[in-house]
């Protein structure tokens, strides 16, 4: 199956300064994985999942996270940010990344922590 980013519609999150395309999907695509393309511009509201884990690939722009107890930190293109379930975190900045969730992200279930 190919998926093309341009045949599927974007989304908004409220609360959160996004702009988001589900390429793989939960609901279309099986429980296994998903992937997600964002452009966020700003903070990214602190959350944890008790589902997934989390894989953050970062296409362009830069953002500072904060994951868990780790000390916060800037990344920029190609770099790579693990979120291992139930791990508090959060994010701002201005940024394109891909984010990829095992198993596939299910709508509801990210706890907001903010």
């Amino acid at each position: 199956m190919i998926v093309r980013p341009a045949d599927v519609e974007t989304e908004t999150e409220e609360g959160n300064p996004i702009l988001a395309r589900r390429l793989v999907r939960r609901d279309r695509h099986g429980e296994a994985l998903s992937l997600t393309w964002v452009s966020l511009d700003g903070r990214h509201r602190r959350l944890v999942c008790h589902e997934s884990d989390r894989v953050y690939y970062i296409l362009d722009g830069a953002a500072r996270f904060r994951v868990g107890e780790e000390p916060e930190a800037t990344v920029t293109g190609g770099d790579v940010v693990v979120i291992p379930r139930a791990t508090p975190y959060d994010f701002d900045g201005r940024v394109t990344y891909l984010v990829m969730n095992g198993p596939a992200f299910r709508p509801g279930s990210d706890v907001w922590l903010d």
